[in-house]
């Protein structure tokens, strides 16, 4: 039987198990969406194409599979953009499908063109753009392989409106030629760590995403378990592991933990594994560990050694690596080690006994403890963020996704979205400020439309809060273009999408108002009013080092 492109688009979705795609139509995309409507792919139309992108990335964080959303040309493919880049941040497995005007309009300023390659090429690990029907299958395979293959990773192709339609023949996987996986080093090079890390006095562990990324946290697991050292995460790193035996330090960088920032800064020794060390972690990178030498560990060799001097570079599969590393390492009794981190850690909880984060983090605290456990908590950029990291425990590797690397405000509402879509027999809440609200509270429509019971908490101070809070410490309280008013009724507005909601005040007795919205069947908005002062601490100066942190406004 005759084929046209769509249907060879449709046959490769299904080869790669593709169930879900998150998307909105326009005249170039018509004939793809009108081949899936016979097919058991089922596309979410979400409210606008940022929040497509940002839903399929929150899928794919949340199932480890490839996420795919759609879009048309011009507009609708530029507005994939930000979604496409928070995923590049953050090495999402993505594939973005944009349609395209025909072959021969290309570079004649037709409606609705861009070059939507020439603007992903940056933020993306391939752009391809189809201009022949009979490359279309095994270019759309090629493309899902790269996705999720060596560091994970959003992928576009660009199809063109004519090659939609074209008439073609069957297209088999054989035809499709995929990139090879990343070499790894040799054992002599994991025997050099096993030794480093064996022989130390004061060893850390520092991992990261990739953890995640590379289904290696049980293997981080037992290596921690084995050897009995202390380790911080990165901010994406957060929830790899679920270890309660007093050996983690938090979160190492900008707004993490003293405790970690601290620790790492005199060791003598660091495992990194699956992190890229960007300034949010390092601060000033000159002075980061400034006694320790490094050994990392990561598939993507660009990373190793881009930001912080490393002494055994280790390029290869974290599981793999971590499977080969555990047979090699000891457990070693470092009492004056382990006796300082104690003391450190007691002195920190006396200071900030409410992690820095005031009321917000108590009512954290409380919405966690009222849901399932194993519910997914989805946060937004800002106060919000930091909020959630420090007060929001993760029992799973995947119940925490926060945008880390773009800081993408308005990510949570979308990626609540798809994290329920891709897990629903979870528990999803979104967290987000009025100011990342703000930006894709459209989504409210697409929660309601499907029906999907997600939580939405979202922090009302009135305010861009991080920001207030950066230019009251660091701009002599010179407030400025921060200020959102307190003049819109958001819980009408919720009602208004057919969404139940609340308000209750962080302050104040709270607690009626959480119980509801958990025993809640179906989706429900709660504002949660918070003191524009509630902001968080520690924090990092600009231009400081991680052990220069401040602990309130004096």
């Amino acid at each position: 039987m005759e084929k046209i492109g769509a249907d060879i688009i449709v046959q490769v979705l299904n080869e790669q198990g593709v169930d879900t795609i998150f998307g909105y139509p326009g005249a170039n995309s018509l004939p793809l969406h009108d081949r899936l409507l016979d097919s058991s792919i089922r596309l979410y139309l979400t409210r606008h194409e940022q929040a497509a992108a940002h839903a399929a990335d929150g899928y794919a964080r949340a199932t480890g599979k490839v996420g795919v959303c759609l879009s048309t040309s011009g507009p609708g493919a530029t507005n994939l953009v930000t979604g496409i880049a928070t995923a590049f941040m953050d090495s999402t497995p993505m594939v973005a499908l944009t349609a395209q005007v025909n072959t021969n309009l290309l570079g004649r300023d037709a409606f609705q063109e861009t070059d939507i390659i020439g603007v992903t090429i940056p933020i993306t690990k391939h752009s391809y753009q189809i201009r022949d029907v009979d490359d279309l299958g095994a270019t759309l395979r090629e493309a899902f392989h790269l996705a999720h293959s060596d560091r994970p990773g959003p992928v576009l192709v660009d199809l063109p409106r004519d090659i939609l339609v074209a008439k073609c023949g069957p297209q088999d996987e054989a035809a499709n030629g995929r990139p090879q996986p990343t070499s790894p080093n040799g054992r002599e090079d994991l025997e050099k760590i096993a030794r480093a890390l064996n022989m130390s006095e004061r060893p850390v562990i520092i991992f990261g995403g990739g953890v995640k990324l590379g289904n290696a946290s049980d293997e981080m697991g037992e290596l921690v378990e084995k050897t009995q050292i202390p380790f911080a995460t990165t901010m994406m790193g957060v929830g790899s592991i679920n270890i309660t035996n007093g050996l983690s330090l938090g979160f190492i960088g900008t707004h993490g933990y003293e405790l970690a920032n601290r620790t790492v800064h005199q060791s003598d020794f660091i495992l990194a594994v699956g992190v890229r060390f960007t300034d949010r972690s390092t601060s000033v990178i000159e002075e980061f560990a400034p006694l320790a030498s490094v050994a990392q560990i990561d598939i993507d060799p660009t990373s190793i050694g881009k930001n912080v001097k490393v002494d055994i570079p280790f390029i290869g599969d974290i599981r793999e690596t971590l499977r080969g590393l555990l047979p090699l390492v000891e457990r070693k009794e470092r009492p004056e080690w382990m006796k300082r981190i104690k003391d450190a850690r007691e002195a920190i909880d006396k200071e900030l006994p409410d992690k820095g984060c005031g009321a917000a983090g108590y009512f954290i605290q409380k919405v966690q403890e009222a849901m399932p456990k194993g519910t997914i908590a989805v946060t937004d950029v800002g106060l919000n963020q930091i909020w959630t990291m420090r007060n929001w425990h993760p029992q799973t590797p995947r119940c925490l996704l926060t945008s880390g690397g773009m800081g993408t405000m308005g990510f949570s509402l979308p990626a609540a979205i798809g994290a329920k879509v891709g897990a629903p027999a979870r528990n999803v809440v979104a967290f987000t400020g009025d100011g990342g609200f703000y930006m894709n509270m459209q989504e409210l429509s697409t929660i309601r439309y499907y029906r999907l019971p997600v939580k939405v908490v979202v922090f009302n101070n009135g305010h861009l809060g991080m920001i207030r809070q950066l230019q009251s410490l660091f701009f002599q309280e010179r407030f400025t273009h921060i200020e959102l008013g307190g003049d819109v009724d958001f819980v009408a507005i919720a009602k208004g999408f057919g969404i139940p909601a609340g308000r209750v005040h962080v302050d104040g007795r709270f607690e009626e108002g959480v119980e509801k919205m958990c025993r809640t069947d179906g989706p429900y908005f709660l504002e949660a009013v918070v003191d524009p002062d509630n902001y968080v601490f520690p924090i990092i100066p600009p231009g400081r080092s991680n052990v220069e942190m401040i602990f309130g406004q004096d």
